[in-house]
């Protein structure tokens, strides 16, 4: 997970492999001066443009029920 905005490869538990992109997942934040964007932590996009977020190991997601992928 070196780079953002590049194509990586996810492997599930059964061999099938899907290409992922990882983007950053950012929230809106008061501050003094208004509000700014803050980067919280990272979401997978793939290739269908959806969007999904990482399991807690930070490696890990699910695409669908008993769907687990692994970032390689």
């Amino acid at each position: 997970m070196n780079i953002l905005s590049e194509w990586h490869v996810a492997t599930a538990t059964d061999g099938k492999e899907i290409s992922v992109k990882i983007i950053p997942l950012k929230r809106k934040q008061n501050s003094t001066d208004g509000y700014t964007w803050v980067e919280v932590g990272k979401l997978i996009e793939l290739e269908s443009g959806m969007e999904i977020a990482f399991n807690p190991d930070g490696r890990s997601f699910y695409t669908s029920f008993n769907q687990l992928y692994r970032l390689n």
